[in-house]
């Protein structure tokens, strides 16, 4: 999946038109907002792969993920992916959707963290 999808879903949450020339500071913006949303989003996907047994991805530090890049994030996040670049996009101009779908970003992780059981681990004593 590349990350235009998670741009174009975005769009269609905000019932906006795909057409680059009518969203050209959309798609400037969304880029960086989403390089943005996989450093935040880097941990959780690494617990979940790890509860999945999926290989680990390599953590990947850039201030812009292209939309013709993949996208970098298991396939469970696109969801939250287009909810929260969604909010964003719109966070100047229409605080009130904004804050609509940031909330459901904040649901949709908060779905996502309780699919993954707690580990039990060695506490490790610091204070020899």
């Amino acid at each position: 999946m590349k990350n235009r999808e998670i741009y174009l879903s975005a769009l269609r949450l905000l019932a906006q038109d795909a057409d680059p020339q009518e969203n050209q500071d959309y798609e400037e913006r969304a880029p960086y907002l989403l390089a943005s949303l996989y450093s935040e989003l880097f941990d959780l996907d690494s617990r979940l792969r790890s509860f999945l047994g999926a290989d680990i991805q390599e953590r990947i530090d850039k201030a812009c993920f292209f939309l013709d890049e993949d996208f970098p994030l298991l396939d469970r996040f696109v969801a939250v992916a287009s909810r929260y670049l969604a909010a964003m996009l719109v966070l100047d101009e229409d605080g009130e959707l904004s804050d609509k779908l940031f909330d459901m970003y904040c649901k949709g992780l908060l779905i996502i963290q309780n699919e993954i059981p707690a580990t039990v681990e060695k506490i490790i004593n610091k204070y020899k």
